[in-house]
């Protein structure tokens, strides 16, 4: 006789998103290490005197206990471990932290994606502590294609898949990622591609965090990967990102440190 499933149990869990529910209820999107992604009920998370407001925010990385329910299952408990506060006193952080939300959001369904579970809370707690937000920002948008199965191509051509150099590559968005100069004219909707955003995606993608967040990014430089990586993010995600375009308009100029320069 099989043994019946336990009721009850418990998970770590970083919250990705809420929505409102039933009265005072509230659905909680929450992203586990065995489970992934999962919708689950906090009811009476909007009384007065719930014992789970303030631990279920968005960002917020807890321990909880649950209930098996008959669609969707309860959050009994909930006990915060980290809200990163100091993401949340600074704007452009806090903006990045909702960036890499989204995109873990966009990129998983209810039972997928609790790969990424370390992963996001390696790169929550690097924005925490103010590590090079460049690095902790592609770094993880380019981890979470290579586990997603959708890895873009930064060394050799989508097309004929000869290695291209930094100097001679050009850029299809659709095509995820390079296209050398015999095959332009065969790939649509190509653009360039500067060397140095090229170079330096190659380094985030292929190099160890410690030594890729030693770049030296200026703003120009920035503003040249955040625009290559987020329209990659949102053609393979096949749907708007809403917090790339807000993370756009947020200044990089004070976050970015110095560090190695790559030429």
């Amino acid at each position: 006789m099989n043994a019946r499933a336990p009721r009850v149990y418990s998970t770590q869990a970083i919250v990705i998103g809420q929505r409102e529910f039933v009265e005072a209820a509230k659905i909680i999107t929450i992203l586990t290490p065995d489970i992934g992604k999962q919708d689950s009920v906090a009811k009476g998370i909007l009384k007065p005197k719930s014992r789970l407001a303030g631990h279920l925010e968005p960002g917020t990385y807890c321990d909880l206990e649950l209930a098996v329910g008959k669609n969707l299952d309860i959050i009994r408990e909930a006990q915060t471990i980290s809200r990163f506060r100091a993401s949340q006193q600074n704007l452009m952080r806090l903006t990045t932290l909702v960036y890499v939300l989204e995109l873990v959001d966009k990129y998983t369904v209810d039972g997928t994606g609790s790969d990424l579970f370390e992963p996001l809370l390696v790169t929550l707690k690097r924005l925490d502590i103010g590590e090079n937000l460049s690095a902790v920002v592609h770094g993880f948008e380019l981890m979470l294609l290579e586990i997603t199965g959708f890895r873009p191509s930064l060394n050799q051509c989508v097309n004929c898949l000869s290695d291209v150099n930094s100097v001679q590559a050009n850029w299809s968005q659709d095509g995820g990622g390079i296209v050398c100069g015999q095959c332009v004219s065969l790939v649509p909707n190509t653009s360039l591609i500067e060397p140095k955003v090229l170079k330096v995606l190659r380094a985030y993608q292929s190099w160890p965090y410690e030594e890729s967040a030693r770049i030296t990014i200026d703003s120009y430089l920035e503003a040249q990967l955040s625009k290559i990586m987020h329209g990659l993010m949102k053609a393979f995600a096949e749907r708007d990102i809403k917090s790339a375009d807000l993370l756009e308009e947020v200044s990089w100029r004070k976050e970015l440190p110095e560090g190695r320069v790559i030429s």
